[in-house]
């Protein structure tokens, strides 16, 4: 039976499943998988300086796009304005009550958690303290990113304003673009940020010195 450090110096393929060895690389180089060529880790230079810069302007735009107006509609004389509280008053006013509770942690509270969860593990990895929580906010992070619908949340908005072109004058708001912005970045984040490499300078932080 494998002891607990030589599984740690291992790494599965996330698409194909073979098991690698991990080896160290160099910055900005990338490590792939032997058997179907998948990405596995990659060694991102400054990656705390601009992994940091990113979620900050992320968690701005975010805020943004909760606290401006989406879109304006004109229809037959009648106007009407669609922002983040009129949507979940709306929701609440109409009885759906699960719905509102599920679009406010699903739009709301954990893309809110995540963003933050991300800066501050940064600056603690940054300045090495507090490895206990550093390791319970990565394990929070990937637990929650999978249940951020920000990007769908959008899509459904598109798809709606599709739907209204024909017999409606639409305006963009503010938190139009900001969401715009914000699924930019995000994609752009997630590209950047290797949660193999932000595991492994934890262990290398925290974890080899003892």
């Amino acid at each position: 039976m494998m002891k607990t450090d030589e599984l740690d110096t291992l790494i599965i393929c996330k698409k194909c499943h073979t098991l690698h060895q991990k080896v160290n690389i160099h910055k900005d180089t990338k490590a792939l998988c032997s058997h179907c060529n998948t990405v596995i880790y990659y060694h991102t230079k400054h990656l705390y300086r601009t992994t940091l810069a990113l979620t900050l302007t992320a968690l701005i735009f975010l805020l943004v796009a909760f606290s401006f107006d989406i879109i304006n509609i004109h229809i037959n004389g009648m106007y009407k304005s669609l922002n983040m509280q009129s949507l979940f008053i709306m929701v609440f006013q109409q009885g759906y009550y699960l719905v509102g509770i599920m679009l406010l942690f699903l739009i709301v509270i954990f893309p809110i958690t995540i963003l933050l969860s991300i800066i501050v593990l940064l600056i603690l990895m940054k300045i090495k303290k507090a490895g206990y929580t550093v390791k319970r906010l990565l394990i929070l992070i990937a637990k929650l990113q999978h249940w951020s619908m920000v990007d769908i949340f959008f899509i459904s908005i598109l798809v709606s304003m599709v739907k209204l072109f024909a017999y409606a004058q639409i305006e963009l708001g503010v938190s139009f673009f900001s969401f715009i912005l914000l699924l930019i970045l995000d994609t752009i984040t997630i590209k950047k940020i290797s949660f193999n490499e932000l595991w492994r300078r934890y262990e290398k932080t925290y974890l080899n010195g003892k």
